[in-house]
């Protein structure tokens, strides 16, 4: 009986695969911006404000992007409403592979994702839409997106409900 309790106690925590994909890309698209945001500022000269204005200038034009335009509160709170946003939307697409797996293929598989994301958004996208990321095409945002698909599919992977259930 107590095992039952347990199982079903542990059933009722566990998230749905669309819900954890949200969570699980907030919480990886966290460890991206703080990764990003310091491996730019000890690589570049335009240091860690540089990633935010670039994200702030999808929506704000390219006077928000580096440089020689400066962070201030509204380019700040626009790049986090637009970074989060899309960090989201793309946890979901790391959670339709990773959620309901188990860790090591849920990491692996989201770190193939966040690759795959990479190259869509910095080499098909931003060279049509956004060109001030072009400055950003380094191993650096190479890896940050493989961080970003492998923490969010453990994130998902954790959060969510095994398959079969």
């Amino acid at each position: 009986m107590d095992v039952q309790v347990r199982h079903r106690s542990l059933q009722l925590r566990t998230l749905s695969d669309p819900v954890a994909g949200v969570l699980a890309g907030a919480i990886a698209g966290a460890a991206y911006l703080v990764a990003q945001a310091t491996f730019t500022g000890l690589a570049r000269t335009g240091g860690m404000a540089e990633p935010l204005q670039r994200i702030a200038a999808i929506l704000m034009g390219p006077d928000a992007a580096p440089p020689p335009a400066e962070l201030n509160f509204t380019v700040f709170g626009m790049a986090m409403i637009i970074h989060f946003a899309l960090a989201m939307v793309f946890g979901r697409v790391v959670g339709a592979v990773a959620c309901g797996r188990g860790l090591p293929r849920a990491v692996l598989s989201g770190a193939v994702v966040g690759l795959a994301l990479y190259v869509l958004n910095f080499h098909l996208i931003a060279p049509l839409a956004f060109p001030w990321f072009e400055g950003s095409l380094q191993l650096v945002t190479v890896a940050d997106h493989a961080l970003f698909g492998g923490i969010a599919g453990a994130a998902c992977a954790l959060l969510s409900r095994p398959r079969g259930r």
